[in-house]
């Protein structure tokens, strides 16, 4: 009977200890699953590109994150970050506008402090003066090729509201629509402003000249900085990752560069070490900014939203008419 007991007692302690050791596999199997990710990038530009990399290097799978790449207007990022659409997004300059107007947003990760946008019109405009009247493309209402295109004008004297400023959408966009003639100049940045010079187009000024401003990066809610921290760390750990893998290894990016990502078609050859070198220029050795241009970005954003929410032309108008 002893014997019956003490073996019945041996059979139960043997399949408690394979109860635990399912737990723990099970455990273990549900913390190795690669956590949902979702950001939404703006263009197939230097910018967006250590996010590719990333992904197809699996620095994403080696921090623990499944990775879902959408794009995203930049004048839409926000909005579409506030809904929980994407966890991240990297439209650096709307971002930032959203959230001087009061959105919980925060920028977390910066990769340029200079804007790498030129204008660029057509070859038949030579300086900034001629473009009163004219249609200038940018990417987005509050983008950072809005305000680029703003800054540019005020410094040479020419009132925004004597231009028109139509939203139309990324650099390879504008681009198009500049070659086609339906506008007479806009921002364009790496590669397409390469592009157009070499065709011929206009350099009629640079973004950098007059403004500093971060671009690239990541933006996401507070929600998110205050809910999922482990993600953000995560984030951040692999843009720093492939950014360093940039730097370091020139042969694997310009590779990169030439493959479908930018697009380069037969001309691959020709731009991709150029565009490679002013990709490593422009990034930034630590991702963040100083305070000074923390204020002036907040100051501009500022400003671009007190035009939008006032307009008291109209009672202008009426009261000159009453005098």
């Amino acid at each position: 009977m002893r014997t019956t007991v003490r073996v019945l007692l041996l059979a139960y302690r043997l399949f408690v200890v394979f109860l635990l050791v399912r737990v723990d596999l099970w455990a273990a199997e549900k913390s190795a699953k690669p956590l949902p990710v979702r950001i939404g990038y703006v263009s197939r530009s230097i910018l967006d590109m250590p996010y590719m990399i990333a992904r197809d290097r699996g620095l994403f799978r080696e921090e623990g994150l499944q990775p879902e790449l959408i794009f995203v207007k930049a004048g839409l990022t926000p909005q579409v970050l506030l809904a929980g659409g994407i966890d991240f997004g990297t439209a650096t300059g709307t971002g930032i506008s959203a959230a001087v107007s009061g959105a919980d947003l925060r920028l977390i990760y910066a990769l340029t402090d200079r804007p790498s946008f030129d204008l660029i019109s057509l070859p038949s405009i030579t300086n900034i003066q001629q473009l009163r009247g004219k249609k200038l493309g940018v990417s987005g209402v509050g983008s950072l090729a809005e305000i680029l295109t703003r800054q540019i004008l005020i410094a040479n004297h020419v009132p925004p509201e004597q231009v028109t400023l139509l939203p139309l959408g990324s650099s390879d966009i504008t681009y198009v629509a500049l070659k086609a003639g339906a506008i007479d100049a806009t921002m364009l940045q790496i590669p397409q402003k390469f592009f157009a010079i070499d065709e011929g187009f206009r350099n009629l000024a640079a973004g950098a000249d007059v403004y500093r401003a971060v671009m690239g990066g990541l933006t996401t809610t507070k929600a998110t900085l205050a809910d999922r921290p482990e993600l953000v760390s995560k984030m951040i750990r692999v843009t720093t990752r492939a950014v360093r893998l940039i730097r370091n290894d020139k042969k694997y990016a310009i590779e990169f560069i030439k493959g479908p990502y930018l697009e380069l078609g037969k001309d691959k050859e020709r731009y991709a070490e150029r565009i490679y070198d002013a990709a490593v220029q422009l990034y930034l050795q630590t991702p963040t900014v100083d305070e000074k241009l923390q204020r002036e970005m907040i100051a501009t954003a500022a400003q671009r939203i007190k035009q939008r929410v006032f307009d008291f032309s109209f009672v202008q108008k009426v009261a000159e008419s009453l005098k």
